[in-house]
């Protein structure tokens, strides 16, 4: 695990200081592969680990993968039977067994860790033994023995932590309509901060908002939704330094100052730093620059993003961009 006790208690901190839920940007990945991208209000999360309960600021978190849920509020029943199971007779074993079996794959986790812990020990027995019962509980919950059960949050880009995450059901708002997931549905989510000033412009970061950024994280949902033939208007201002560009200074329309990249020529249809645009998740990307008006030729929201192929987390500097129909 990756630098996590030192910084917990900043996450805390933080957590307390936050509002209850936060509009972020969200791609969430579904177990049968389909991929959905859009905005949710989400609320910071709380995780119950190995090193107790903590509350996670949902503008830190960088994505959470979701295992199986569990429910640790039977922990009282189920850790007295397990260990009982470790020494009694296969006679008496058969109905903790059952019993235990009958909680289903909320308990795996439990039975899991109950197993890891030093005090543990390989019943005698021949059958209704806590190692069948993990087999039992693996293909109840439709998963290979020792596939990860645990949900798993990674923050502040490089922190990793797994447990049990307190995540329900969730409600994006797509191109297509505002959609519903369910928990037991969905193999992980891609979060990044939706950042909107106080005057209803979008903030495009440099160390986020790039186009290139890996699994579309780099996209703004604007929530402007348009169908062909309405106009609307992009206006943007600001500069950001690319790294990934030699480290050149850029505006909304392109190259501004410093050194120009040998991949930067003043005649590309799309300019790398300019502000672009799409409309829905597989438009055409379109270079919007710091003063646009157009047409919609399709139908769904407008995305927003900072053009350039390669992303670079050393990029500093952010464009602020309105978006107006």
């Amino acid at each position: 695990m990756k630098s996590k006790i030192a910084i917990f208690s900043i996450l805390l901190c933080l957590a307390s200081l936050l509002p209850a839920k936060n509009n972020v940007n969200i791609t969430v990945k579904l177990k049968n592969g389909d991929v959905v991208t859009g905005k949710a209000d989400l609320p910071n999360l709380s995780i119950s680990s190995a090193y107790g309960n903590l509350k996670i600021p949902i503008e830190k978190i960088t994505n959470l993968k979701l295992g199986i849920v569990s429910d640790h509020t039977k922990d009282g029943a189920v850790l007295p039977d397990l260990n009982k199971l470790q020494t009694v007779s296969e006679t008496d074993a058969k109905s903790i067994y059952e019993r235990l079996l009958g909680y289903g794959t909320p308990i795996l986790a439990t039975v899991i860790n109950f197993t890891e812990n030093p005090f543990y020990q390989v019943s005698s027995n021949e059958n209704y033994t806590i190692e069948q019962l993990i087999d039992a509980l693996y293909q109840k919950a439709g998963l290979q023995n020792g596939d990860d059960v645990n949900d798993a949050i990674t923050f502040d880009g490089s922190n990793y932590i797994e447990g049990s995450v307190n995540f329900g059901d969730i409600t994006i708002q797509s191109d297509y309509g505002n959609l519903v997931f369910k928990r037991d549905k969905i193999e992980s989510l891609d979060i990044s901060p939706l950042i909107v000033s106080t005057d209803g412009s979008f903030i495009l970061k440099g160390n986020v908002n790039i186009s290139g950024n890996e699994n579309d994280k780099g996209w703004v949902n604007t929530g402007v939704s348009v169908k062909p033939g309405d106009k609307f208007t992009i206006t943007a201002s600001g500069k950001v330094v690319l790294k990934s560009l030699s480290g050149g200074t850029y505006n909304p329309d392109g190259w501004m100052s410093g050194k120009k990249d040998a991949a930067y020529t003043d005649d590309m249809e799309t300019k790398y730093g300019s502000v672009v645009y799409r409309i829905g998740t597989y438009g055409t990307i379109t270079q919007a620059g710091s003063n646009y008006e157009g047409t919609a030729s399709e139908e769904g929201n407008i995305y927003i993003s900072i053009y350039e192929t390669v992303y670079d987390k050393g990029n500093s500097g952010f464009y602020k961009v309105k978006v107006n129909k």
